[in-house]
């Protein structure tokens, strides 16, 4: 009688002791490998009814551009700010993730990538707008060469933070891609013929070149050709125009009143507004705050065009007895601008996260005036002729509550306060309103400094001053410019036959609690137990059943195999 099957065969029992290791590892390395596949090449089946994990065809078909791109070796590159275990911990970020991962097999010129930006933030540096300026985690940049766009992933839904209602994350990430491989570049244009101080890349010998050469530099680096334009001689600002410069103009702007009885006729101002209207376009002014309003080099039709849009110039000049700089005149009107710390402000919007670094450098205005605003006491007023949009003014920096703004005297010095405390330097008139095509919410924007100072090579190229930093921020605000993807794709249009994109048959998704959670960890709850998945299928549930699918017939193979050795060898 045998004590035991494998007594006296110890070779035998070498071998199946190896064999059984070998198929624990083997099985092990199928395992994982299956997951990857599970997630990098989407092996999975998608229950969803909204089909949230599935490419669509009309989604294939809008980016189809991508592969017939001349990339001279560059692709496509979808970056996503976390490691793959933070997004797909996550809902909000856990779709987007797979659909990016689809289509990276689908399109051969695209590319995915994930950076622990905690771990890991010089990885993304060359996404960055200035050297201060921060990509939070989570943060998805959609990339060709040196253009990109840097996206929340909440811009990928539709709804509130508290109820997400649709997916329109294929018309977003169609729509970023586009922008980012347009062929068209978009331009910066000096404006002409008012004596203004610009540059003219067309003509680099210019010596009066050298007086705009900061500017032109920061314009040129945040992405924008730089071109000029005569707005009387063309009749109308060119269509790749996506921010306006007049800086320092000497003379007014014209208008004809013996043309106003033809029918092609449109005054410069005409066209600026035409401009900012139905283009939503964008205009930055730096006006002489000495330019008296009512002396022979006043500007009466473009001060009376910008008080439309929200701007009242003072003649005065802003001094600060605690906040300035030393110069050679002993003036203390080289003053520091504030930065506004309240985060629900415009100014915060644009620099807050660079004015709370400890490293962050002082703004500084030269010589400036300030800046009241001619709408009412909220800073808003309804636009003529359409009462359902609003132009909005927004101070950009003010001056310290220690300034005072003085006006000249009879002895022609600036010694009678004319006010005092904190005043506006710099602003920016915002109008929003919605494109009845695109269903897409376009801001115009008007920015003004009252003073020639604040574009000058000497505050532009000083690194020792954020003037640099700060008006890159800005412009990359007020001059991005998407190409908008097929409104049927999903976009908010109402008439795009996907309105929304794919709409949530389980709205109990919040927005806040994933999102807060899972990247700053400041949510209401515990992620698990507070939110619910998107139509009841969570990634857990993909992956098990990915797994199943392939590892529960290894799993009958590998005993099968066991039971042959053992009958045939024990």
């Amino acid at each position: 009688m045998k004590n035991s099957i494998i007594k006296g065969k110890s070779k035998r029992t070498k071998l199946f002791a190896l064999l059984t290791v070998l198929a624990v590892v083997l099985l092990f390395a199928l395992n994982l490998a299956l997951m990857y596949l599970g997630q990098q090449k989407s092996l999975y089946v998608d229950l969803t009814p909204e089909g949230l994990y599935t490419l669509t065809d009309a989604m294939k078909q809008e980016c189809a551009f991508i592969d017939e791109l001349d990339n001279d070796e560059r692709k496509v590159k979808i970056t996503f700010c976390a490691d793959p275990d933070t997004l797909v911990a996550s809902d909000v970020t856990r779709i987007i993730y797979f659909m990016a991962l689809q289509m990276q097999a689908e399109f051969d010129n695209l590319e995915v990538e994930t950076v622990n930006v905690v771990y890991n933030p010089t990885a993304v540096s060359q996404y960055k707008k200035t050297s201060l300026s921060k990509i939070e985690q989570g943060d998805i940049i959609i990339s060709y060469g040196d253009r990109y766009r840097i996206q929340k992933p909440l811009n990928f839904w539709y709804g509130s933070d508290t109820a997400l209602s649709a997916y329109d994350g294929e018309y977003k990430m169609a729509t970023y891609i586009m922008s980012v491989t347009a062929v068209n570049r978009p331009a910066a244009y000096f404006v002409t013929g008012h004596g203004e101080t610009y540059y003219d890349a067309e003509n680099p010998e210019r010596a009066e070149n050298a007086d705009a050469a900061a500017l032109y530099d920061m314009l040129t680096e945040c992405g924008l050709d730089v071109k000029t334009v005569n707005l009387e001689e063309a009749g109308k600002v060119p269509d790749d125009c996506v921010l306006l410069v007049i800086n320092n103009p000497r003379e007014d702007f014209k208008v004809d009143p013996d043309r106003f009885t033809e029918l092609d006729y449109a005054s410069e101002l005409e066209i600026l507004d035409r401009y900012l209207v139905n283009n939503y376009g964008s205009i930055m002014v730096s006006r002489d705050h000495e330019i008296e309003k009512g002396g022979v080099s006043a500007l009466p039709a473009l001060d009376s065009f910008l008080y439309e849009w929200g701007f009242d110039f003072s003649e005065s000049v802003v001094y600060d007895d605690e906040n300035y700089l030393d110069t050679s005149s002993g003036e203390h009107n080289t003053i520091i601008g504030e930065y506004n710390t309240d985060e629900d402000s415009y100014g915060y919007a644009i620099y807050g996260e660079f004015a709370a670094l400890p490293s962050a450098a002082s703004t500084i205005f030269s010589n400036a005036g300030y800046i009241k605003t001619s709408y009412k006491e909220n800073g808003a007023e309804q636009e003529p002729g359409d009462l359902s949009v609003e132009r909005v003014f927004l101070p950009l920096m003010n001056s310290y509550s220690s300034s005072a703004a003085f006006l000249k005297s009879a002895e022609n010095n600036y010694s009678v306060i004319e006010n005092e405390g904190a005043l506006t330097l710099a602003a920016v008139t915002a109008r929003g309103a919605m494109d009845s095509y695109t269903g897409e919410t376009k801001y115009s924007y008007v920015f003004c400094v009252n003073g020639i100072d604040f574009f000058s090579n000497e505050l532009l190229y000083n690194s020792s001053y954020a003037n640099y930093d700060v008006m890159s921020l800005l412009v990359h605000n007020m001059a991005r410019t998407d190409e908008y993807a097929s409104i049927h794709l999903g976009s908010n249009s109402m008439n795009s036959s996907s309105y929304g994109g794919k709409i949530l048959s389980d709205t109990s998704l919040s927005a806040t609690d994933v999102y807060e959670d899972v990247f700053t960890h400041t949510g209401t709850g515990s992620y698990y137990e507070s939110v619910k998945t998107v139509s009841g299928l969570s990634q857990g549930d993909i992956t098990g059943f990915t797994i199943a699918l392939f590892t529960i017939p290894l799993i009958v193979l590998g005993l099968g195999i066991a039971v042959h050795i053992k009958r045939r060898f024990l």
